[in-house]
């Protein structure tokens, strides 16, 4: 093991080190690998990122022809006994080199894993026999991070099953369907898919949400609306089956958010400018018929639905004022992570707020820490347009345990008009902007050493 020049620190192995390493231990006698050589070998890549090393120890241990079996062998050790993440990553790249199809269950196993989908989802694709499909399996399995990881490596598919899987609901995770919504369209093909006479409604719905997260991300972190090359066509013709199908809200979502994206295109989107025009039209037509009112109006009309909180944004867009609904919401006692309590307060008048901050509180004292914070935190940020009612709501923000919740309160309490201050909320704006005086600082070594 190399140490840098100081002393200080190990210098992590090369992959072709590394694959130096692998091969003195794989073509020596079998009891060579005595546990101790296993436990230098691990202590050694535990030095590693395997990110960076994966592919060149790849490349060398195939040039090199090192035996499968012995391969198997070490990668099995590694990922299933490892106590740390880069052996056990280097344990999965060492399967997916010498693996077969022994392996599948605790790939997929720890592939489960966020942190492991990378690694185990390259190493199904490698050692097994089918190994779309063993990724594919991968895929169901995870929501956030790993969904993305593994349908990435899905990106040269060509199982028709899997390619409908993916423009149906492949691309859906839990972190922004924006990262895979490109992908899901040019590997799943749904331009072809969308020129079928007869389009099913799992179909529809995932073109929805497709379309929609490519509006959402263009100029993020992955290709957007703009850089899809099929995309005047398919928005085409999705329009025609939104006309021509019966409405919901997750269809509604979807359109608004194609048409927020013409509202503000791209500086230089590559269409024709014909095309453009007749797009921004035709999306704007669609929003404005009567029907998405009545269908928001209607799904906000039972206040205990869990779903109640979809209808918001539409219902804003729409410019509808459901103040009723919104009241009888909060009403039923929700979570004060539930949407419906941040768009009532960001859009109640002086008459409703008093009555939304006062259900608020009555919700705080039952519940619990975690939740409690991150909502006092939401809260601190929106009781900025009501400082009337919300000294309250406000003074438990500034006793929270949480840092930043009380930054955030005490940024809302200074941008408070002087006159709507209420005396307990001026005196203690008063001592936190007073300059507290410093303490002389202890020596490091008495102040490290125990008191006397």
């Amino acid at each position: 093991m190399r140490r840098t020049p100081d002393g200080d620190g190990v210098v992590p192995p090369t992959g072709v080190e590394l694959a130096d390493r692998l091969e003195h231990l794989l073509l020596a006698p079998v009891p060579s690998i005595s546990d101790e050589r296993l436990r230098g070998l691990h202590d050694l890549l535990a030095t590693c990122s395997p990110i960076e090393i994966a592919d060149e120890l790849g490349v060398e241990v195939r040039r090199r022809g090192l035996p499968s079996d012995g391969l198997r062998r070490l990668g099995r050790q590694l990922s299933e006994h490892g106590t740390h993440r880069a052996p056990v990553k280097i344990g999965l790249v060492l399967l997916g080199l010498g693996g077969d199809i022994r392996d599948r269950e605790l790939l997929l196993l720890l592939g489960t894993l966020d942190e492991l989908t990378l690694h185990a989802a390259v190493a199904l694709q490698r050692s097994q026999p089918d190994g779309d499909l063993a990724v594919h399996a991968l895929a169901q399995r995870v929501v956030g991070w790993g969904r993305i990881q593994a349908v990435r490596t899905l990106r040269d598919t060509t199982d028709p099953a899997i390619r409908s899987w993916l423009l149906c609901e492949g691309f859906r995770n839990n972190i922004m369907d924006e990262y895979l919504a490109h992908l899901a369209a040019t590997t799943g093909d749904l331009y072809s898919a969308l020129s079928h006479p007869h389009i099913d409604v799992m179909l529809l719905n995932g073109a929805g949400g497709i379309l929609a997260a490519m509006a959402d991300g263009q100029g993020g972190p992955a290709p957007g609306l703009a850089d899809y090359s099929d995309a005047v066509p398919v928005l085409r013709r999705y329009a025609d089956l939104v006309q021509a199908w019966t409405p919901t809200v997750a269809m509604l979502r979807d359109l608004i958010s194609i048409a927020m994206f013409f509202r503000r295109p791209p500086q230089e989107l590559p269409w024709a400018p014909a095309d453009i025009e007749y797009l921004t039209a035709r999306y704007e037509g669609l929003l404005h018929e009567p029907r998405w009112s009545a269908l928001v109006l209607d799904h906000l009309a039972d206040p205990r639905r869990p779903d109640f909180h979809l209808a918001l944004r539409p219902a804003e867009v729409l410019h509808l004022s459901p103040t009723a609904q919104l009241l009888a919401r909060l009403e039923t006692g929700p979570s004060l992570l539930d949407p419906t309590w941040v768009h009532a307060l960001r859009h109640s008048d002086r008459r409703h707020a008093a009555h939304i901050i006062d259900l608020a509180e009555r919700r705080l004292a039952t519940t619990p820490r975690p939740e409690r914070d991150h909502a006092l935190l939401l809260f601190a940020h929106f009781l900025r347009r009501h400082p009337e009612h919300g000294w309250t709501l406000l003074r438990s923000a500034l006793t929270s345990g949480t840092s930043e919740v009380r930054r955030t309160a005490l940024t809302t309490l200074a941008g408070w008009p002087v006159d709507t201050l209420t005396q307990e909320a001026a005196d203690y704006l008063r001592t936190a902007q007073t300059p507290q005086p410093e303490h002389p600082r202890r020596h490091a070594r008495d102040r490290d050493s125990p008191s006397t």
